[in-house]
Parts: structure tokens; sequence; C-alpha cells
């Protein structure tokens, strides 16, 4: 069983990659990997993997934002100190989410989940059943976005959000009604606080609202490019490998 690890402080790796050893008898683990970018290098090589243990809150970012291209039939497990990120790891094919310190028996627990669950017959049942669990569980997304202002601050709704891209780092709100904001926040946390029914991120770049998706359009290599209705000149390109998670998105 081919495990990847990822995980940026050497002593949770550390720990983690011997729990995996005394418990998966199988087990051939890759990494640690540190950061999203070494996340993006390492499956640009296309290697054969089974299973990905990550933790979300990296050096560089998020690891959301290096897991946006793995395979659909790819389990992960998140490690993670924090819980705010449950419901969006399930987003990412994630089928477990364990708080540290990890349990041995919990670890044990989610890798025969990720064993059973992505099989052909099940894994789209079984995942659909735990994003509904989820769903009714109390989770407080992002609702408005404060901005500051020449005489102090206005609030902007969630709701009217057109779509919200990046550029050097700078995070830019493009609004329905055609204002623009900048917040300074990644893109990254503005992802993790949003609504996963209501935003999809499409690109590294780009988050889009669903209200505002006009149409899609087949693209270049297999790629679909979103139509944005209030900015239908802008150039929003989904990657093939976001492809069935964007399809998926629009036909809940």
């Amino acid at each position: 069983m081919n495990i990847l690890v990822i995980e940026d402080e050497k002593h949770n790796a550390d720990r983690l990659i011997r729990l995996l050893e005394d418990t998966v008898e199988d087990a051939r683990v890759h990494g640690p990997l540190a950061s999203v970018a070494e996340t993006r290098g390492f499956f640009r090589k296309a290697p054969a993997i089974d299973l990905i243990l990550a933790d979300i809150r990296l050096t560089d970012g998020l690891s959301f934002d290096g897991l946006q291209d793995i395979p659909d039939n790819v389990p992960v497990i998140f490690t993670t100190a924090y819980d705010e990120y449950a419901l969006k790891a399930f987003n990412y094919n994630g089928i477990a989410y364990l708080l540290k310190p990890i349990e041995k028996d919990e670890l044990v627990e989610a890798i025969e989940k990720s064993r059973l669950m992505f099989t052909p017959t099940s894994a789209t049942k079984e995942i659909a059943e735990i994003y509904r669990l989820l769903q009714n569980k109390s989770e407080a997304y992002r609702q408005r976005f404060l901005i500051a202002d020449r005489d102090g601050y206005i609030t902007v709704p969630v709701s009217e959000v057109s779509y919200i891209s990046a550029e050097s780092g700078i995070a830019r709100l493009f609004m329905k009604d055609r204002q623009q904001y900048t917040v300074e926040m990644s893109l990254d946390d503005i992802d993790a606080q949003l609504d996963p029914a209501q935003f999809f991120r499409a690109t590294r770049q780009q988050i889009v609202n669903i209200s505002s998706v006009r149409r899609v359009s087949n693209w270049f290599n297999r790629r679909i490019k979103i139509i944005v209705a209030e900015y239908p000149d802008i150039e929003v390109v989904v990657g093939r490998e976001k492809v069935v998670r964007l399809k998926q998105w629009l036909d809940r």
C-alpha cells in the first residue's frame, strides 16, 4: 500500500510514519512533504499512491491547494490540530478527519475505511453519506467581509460576491454590482471559510460563486471554461483534473 504523508512538523511526521509502519503490514511510506509546493511537484510526476495522510496547515498555505489535482480515486485522511476545516476536507477526497495527537486505534480504523470505501461499487455512496451527515453539523461559514473604507469600514455580503481572484498574493473581491474590493487574506484562507456548496475553487487564483455561473463551455485539452455572468470577459478555465468535481458541484 503506497501511502503519502504530508506534514510540515518533523516530530509529527516521524510519529505518524512509525504508526503506519507498526500498523499497516504492507505500507510503503512516501514523504513527508512539508509544503503545498512540494505536494504539487510530487503529483506532477504522476506517482501511484493508494492513500494520503495530510496535515492541513503547511508552511506555505493549506494542503487543499496542493491536493486539487489528485486523482478522484485516491482517499485522503486529514490529520490536523484544527477542527474548522472538517466539512471542507470532504471536497478533497477526505474520508476521515483525525485531530492531533492521533490515536493508533483511530488511524487503523480510518485506513481500513479507506480500503473499503474506495472500491468501484461503494465509493460514491459512502462519500455522499458522509458529506450528508456533515452537512447536518452546525458549521459556520463566512457571511460577510469587513472592508476598510475612506471613513472607516463597510461590510459586503458574501452572497453578493461574483468571483474572487488573487494576484501576487493580493486577493480581490469582484462584486455582482461591478464594485471591487481588496482584502488582506490569502486565497487559501478565504477558500477555507466559504461554503463549498456556494463557492468553487476553479483555479489556484480564482474562486467562483455558483450564482454567477452563467454557463460552462468545453475548452482545449478537455478543460472547461466558466462564463461568469457579471464578468463574461474574464478567463476562468478549469483544468481537466477538476472537471468531474466541477460538474458534481454544479449538479447538486
